[in-house]
């Protein structure tokens, strides 16, 4: 606590604000404290923050001296104004000296982790649990487990996420930050003490996307001609439909709308468990049209191939029990008949299909609404960064069609003019 008779009595209009006045060395410390300092009000109405400030000495040798700083005077600014301009000096001051503020008890990150494990978690999909699961274990706990929640500033989340970029992916880094992000939001409308940081204050540089696998139509249709049953009406529908895979998995039999040729998807399979649950998000929720080859495919495989199941699941395991395992579809089904067929196999999965229908309907100048609720995003913009490979192409191809009705065939778009000179004879 600081005494007032420490202090000179300077006019606080005399004094610029922001700057510091040092009145009182204190002497060497061994710790750095964290300090909340001490706001004044004295009766003329200037405002003051008092705390201790280090200085290095001619020697080297670190001291701390008492200071003050004027903010300013009442009749010129606020008293909450003053205050929340006390509380970024003393910021800035905890800063410098490498100070941290104290944790309540029960209140670390830590703490924080296992309360939104515990309360919100088990109404999320698994999957998304395991991967912020395994975010927080391995990249921010070892970092910030016993910290205090409003120390995890602008900053400190800056320069994790700096150390992060060395050896991660700009997309690794954004999901990892995204797990904290979850926390503090959680802990923040509990009423927890947090700092205010998004992504938007975070630098993460630019990003360098890797382009998705994906099978041409033609690779697609040779897949499906080599698969045998179920892999073959099970790759048709992920083609035809651009299911993700463990929606693909989820179909029912009763999800297929033969009179209105549609498919209804309203579940996803859990890669892990097998459960059937909610899809990824309430967007994927949608009728998807059933063309007419896929549905000649469906009518066979029903009447020919498919075995009635306790779940009425159209690709159930062999015992009738549970959806497929996607890894031993992928091993078993899809990878043997890329082999034979001489197609790239390294990271090519079932979401080829969904990339590859995108990457048709995107060259073949669909309208982006039109592949948007197809592919069923929330937001356009996931549509414009996922299937950016294959835009340019029906761009190009646009503005061909446009400029060749606009200007003719007389002058063709890129045509080279050499200028000759005659000389006078």
């Amino acid at each position: 606590m600081f005494s007032d008779d420490v202090f000179t009595a300077t006019a606080c209009a005399s004094i610029p604000n922001a700057t510091s006045l040092v009145t009182e060395k204190r002497g060497p410390v061994a710790k750095r404290r964290f300090q909340k300092g001490n706001f004044v009000l004295d009766t003329r109405g200037n405002m003051y923050s008092l705390f201790y400030e280090d200085f290095h000495g001619p020697d080297g040798s670190l001291t701390s001296k008492r200071v003050r700083v004027c903010i300013g005077k009442l009749s010129e600014m606020s008293e909450r104004a003053a205050r929340r301009e006390h509380a970024r000096i003393m910021e800035n001051v905890n800063r410098k000296r490498g100070s941290v503020a104290p944790t309540v008890k029960g209140q670390s990150f830590g703490d924080l982790v296992s309360g939104w494990l515990a309360e919100v978690a088990p109404n999320l999909s698994p999957a998304t649990v395991r991967q912020r699961e395994s975010y927080l274990r391995k990249h921010v706990l070892p970092r910030f487990k016993d910290a205090a929640p409003q120390t995890l500033d602008v900053s400190t989340l800056q320069q994790f996420a700096t150390e992060l970029r060395k050896s991660l992916s700009r997309k690794t880094v954004i999901n990892i930050l995204s797990s904290v992000f979850v926390i503090l939001d959680y802990a923040k409308r509990c009423g927890t003490v947090v700092s205010s940081v998004s992504f938007k204050d975070i630098e993460l540089g630019s990003a360098t996307t890797k382009q998705a696998a994906f099978f041409t139509r033609e690779q697609a249709s040779q897949i499906i001609a080599e698969s045998e049953e179920p892999y073959k009406t099970m790759f048709a529908v992920a083609w035809a439909t651009g299911l993700r895979a463990g929606e693909l998995l989820a179909l029912g039999v009763a999800d297929l709308n033969f009179n209105q040729r549609t498919i209804r998807v309203s579940k996803s399979a859990d890669d892990n468990t097998r459960i059937i649950r909610q899809p990824k998000t309430p967007n994927s929720i949608a009728s998807l049209p059933m063309p007419s080859a896929l549905e000649a495919l469906l009518r066979n495989y029903l009447k020919h191939h498919w075995t009635p199941n306790e779940g009425g699941l159209l690709f159930s395991n062999r015992k009738g029990t549970k959806p497929r395992w996607r890894d031993n579809v992928v091993k078993y089904g899809l990878k043997p008949v890329l082999r034979k067929l001489g197609i790239q196999i390294q990271d090519v999965g079932l979401h080829a299909f969904r990339h590859g229908l995108a990457t048709e309907l995107a060259e073949n100048s669909v309208p982006l609404p039109v592949l948007q609720q197809q592919m069923r995003h929330a937001d356009v913009r996931t549509t414009l960064a996922v299937y950016a490979h294959a835009i340019p192409a029906s761009q190009r191809d646009a503005m061909e069609r446009l400029a060749g009705s606009s200007i003719g065939t007389n002058v063709p778009i890129g045509t080279n003019f050499k200028v000759e000179t005659v000389s006078a004879q």
